[in-house]
């Protein structure tokens, strides 16, 4: 303990976002109430129209009154909801992480250990090495992840199983990250490394590179520890593919981990794209299991938004076999969901960074997330006894149990439930206001965010079509690539145009201008500063967006001028056009639009654009610096066209693509829908698929 620490051990008001997010104050504050009471809470009993699937799902045969009445008894329903892993008898089917030591500050580490050993549930310890209060306790799992941190026998030959962890749902593809400014002298002896270094893992294992690699891993990590081993992946666009390989690596469970699943720090574009939600992975996981006989026996876990009894009850229905609540542990403990877990500034003393005076109280922590679990188990008990089971093992995979509304059949068909009422599944809201963070322009870093919750479209509304697109991240069957280690080419050549990025400047300002030519980026406009950059010089075809018949030169696709589809329609149909006609590669395709990150650039391209230009990113810089001397604008824009680059390499890194005309551009296989009607419009398919 450190002396003069303020020690927090009360709930404090929670933060209200200006952009929808998932965990809004009124879920958080269900929480708050069962981690008060111990008992469960109802909580969004009725289909929503929008949202993610679980809230657009219900038990047939569940009424609200019978629910009610069991959850006021449910304390006393005796039904079996334990669980085997390994040795281990867990008395509910809750696994809580994995949380490192240096994501989360040492306290709440012991508290979550304390409260699930308790309580019979089971908590991942993260990456980062062995807190010694924690490994105290039983029900923990420890974790080997690529860099290795603090890696020693003494970590292995704790708790009751190992993870090896290859992938998260906030960061699908890409290594942890934990600032340097949290690496404090305790943390940097168990990592193992300087104090103030960044610990930034490898996205890869360099180890692992296909499913027999993992084999042998997981065969060296059983014969080593006598433990059970489970695999921890993202929920990616070919998650089916990634679990059967896991499931024949003999690995004893995997731990899947879902689109808008929280983390302590991650790329903002990332989080926001990349993965698919855990409510379409769990159901389409299990089927292929099935299919391939590898099903029984093998354990899985899912996590990702989840927090209520209903959600464990839904996503065990669907074919999970536990459930993972990692942000809703934190938000029992006390978390606002303010998104500063990287900075170490966290006001609930659960991110902070060690020393800077602030500690959560350990028994005040521990003691509410225990309460919280019990109340979660006693509601999945609840649940059980209200549909006529006595044992979760009936509930696993009974997705004939369930009905679904408000989405399209093709979705629905696609995880196997019954579709009662159809309808769109985007949420698309054109008018969404997007926030754009201060770091694009102001330094050479893309803006990180902690913690999870969104995911456009889905549990945030949709600008556009595009929003709804998610991007594949590799695991497992082929690795990674590490942008900040290995090289990612983003260059585009079309004849005497060489360019260092795909990235498409507007000539607003001829600050703007000098940035483009010193970035080696492409200008927007007609008489420019700077000829061979000029995409004017070319004598472009410039369109709207719609049927177009031009089939060679440089086409700028501009939807400011109207049109008769969308942008990225447009696009689509351009690209599959002059590839049936074999003149592609004669053209060059530029879009141009209401565009603002590295995601919209990556998302174009795949559908079939060459070059970007996102209007909107320097929209929001040229009114921010306008009255700055020319040289500090300059920079600024420099800042924005490397900002957006680096987020376009990191998320090809994440897919382990490695050229950007080569493997990119017109790659459809590269994106899932989470809509079927988005799908069909845009040639993507869709979520499951």
């Amino acid at each position: 303990m450190i002396g003069r620490s303020v020690v927090v051990k009360s709930y404090i008001e929670v933060a209200r976002h200006v952009v929808p997010e998932f965990w809004e104050p009124s879920r958080v504050l269900a929480i708050r109430k069962m981690a008060q009471s111990s008992m469960p809470v109802i909580d969004r009993f009725e289909p929503e129209r929008y949202g993610r699937l679980l809230d657009r799902m219900a038990f047939k045969d569940l009424r609200r009154r019978d629910l009610e009445e069991a959850y006021a008894k449910a304390d006393k329903i005796d039904i079996d909801i334990g669980i085997k892993l390994g040795e281990a008898e867990l008395q509910m089917p809750i696994y809580v992480g994995d949380m490192s030591f240096g994501a989360l500050s040492g306290n709440p580490n012991i508290a979550i250990a304390k409260a699930v050993t308790e309580a019979g549930a089971v908590a991942g310890i993260g990456e980062g090495g062995l807190h010694p209060e924690v490994a105290k306790y039983r029900n923990i799992v420890v974790q080997w992840a690529s860099a290795r941190f603090g890696m020693d026998m003494n970590l292995l030959t704790a708790g009751i199983a190992v993870n090896i962890k290859i992938g998260q749902g906030a960061k699908p593809g890409i290594g942890g990250h934990l600032p340097g400014r949290k690496v404090v002298d305790i943390i940097a002896k168990l990592r193992k490394i300087p104090v103030g270094s960044e610990a930034i893992s490898p996205a890869p294992h360099h180890d692992i590179y296909s499913i027999e690699d993992l084999a042998q891993r997981v065969k060296a990590l059983r014969d080593l520890t006598k433990k059970p081993i489970l695999v921890k992946v993202a929920a990616v666009n070919k998650i089916h593919y990634v679990s059967v390989g896991v499931a024949r690596s003999t690995a004893n469970g995997i731990i899947i981990d879902g689109a808008g699943a929280g983390t302590g720090a991650t790329p903002i574009v990332a989080r926001d794209h990349l993965g698919i939600p855990i409510d379409i992975a769990v159901p389409v996981v299990d089927q292929w299991l099935r299919k391939d006989g590898t099903r029984d026996g093998f354990l899985m876990i899912a996590g990702g938004m989840l927090y209520s009894p209903l959600d464990v009850a839904k996503i065990i229905a669907l074919g999970a076999d536990m459930a993972n609540l990692g942000t809703a542990a934190l938000l029992a403990m006390g978390c606002i969901m303010c998104h500063a877990c990287h900075t170490g500034g966290c006001p609930t003393a659960l991110t902070n960074m060690i020393g800077s005076g602030k500690e959560l109280d350990i028994e005040w922590g521990s003691a509410l997330l225990r309460n919280y679990l019990l109340a979660v188990s006693r509601g999945l008990k609840a649940v059980l006894y209200a549909l006529g089971m006595s044992s979760i093992k009936e509930l696993v995979g009974r997705r004939d149990l369930l009905q679904i509304r408000h989405v399209d059949e093709e979705l629905a068909s696609a995880i196997g439930v019954e579709l009662a009422e159809p309808g769109e599944t985007a949420w698309l809201d054109k008018n969404r206001r997007v926030i754009f963070p201060r770091e694009y322009y102001e330094g050479v870093h893309i803006p990180i965010i902690g913690m999870g919750g969104v995911v456009p479209g889905y549990t945030t509304p949709a600008r556009r079509l595009l929003d709804v697109l998610r991007i594949e991240a590799v695991q497992v069957t082929r690795p990674s690539v590490d942008p900040y280690r290995e090289d990612v080419d983003v260059s585009v050549k079309f004849g005497r145009l060489v360019l260092d990025t795909p990235v498409v400047v507007p000539a607003i300002d001829e600050a703007a201008e000098d940035a483009a030519y010193i970035m080696g980026a492409a200008v927007l406009g007609d008489n420019c500063k700077y000829e061979e950059y000029c995409l004017g010089s070319f004598k472009p075809a410039i369109t709207p967006p719609g049927e177009i018949d031009i089939d060679s030169g440089v086409i700028i696709i501009d939807e400011r001028m109207g049109g008769e589809k969308p942008l990225e329609a447009a696009v689509a149909r351009l690209h599959r056009k002059l590839m049936e006609t074999g003149r592609r590669r004669e053209t060059l395709i530029v879009a141009v639009g209401d565009l603002y990150n590295g995601a919209d650039i990556y998302k174009l391209a795949a559908l079939g654009a060459d070059l970007v230009a996102p209007l909107s990113a320097f929209q929001q810089v040229v009114q921010r610096v306008k009255d700055l001397p020319k040289g500090e604008r300059r920079r600024r824009y420099e800042n924005l066209i490397a900002n957006l680059t680096a987020e376009l390499k990191v998320l090809m890194g994440a897919g382990g693509v490695t050229s950007y005309m080569h493997t990119l551009v017109g790659n459809l296989d590269l994106l899932r829908s989470l809509d079927g009607r988005v799908g069909e419009i845009l040639g993507v398919e869709i979520a499951g698929r």
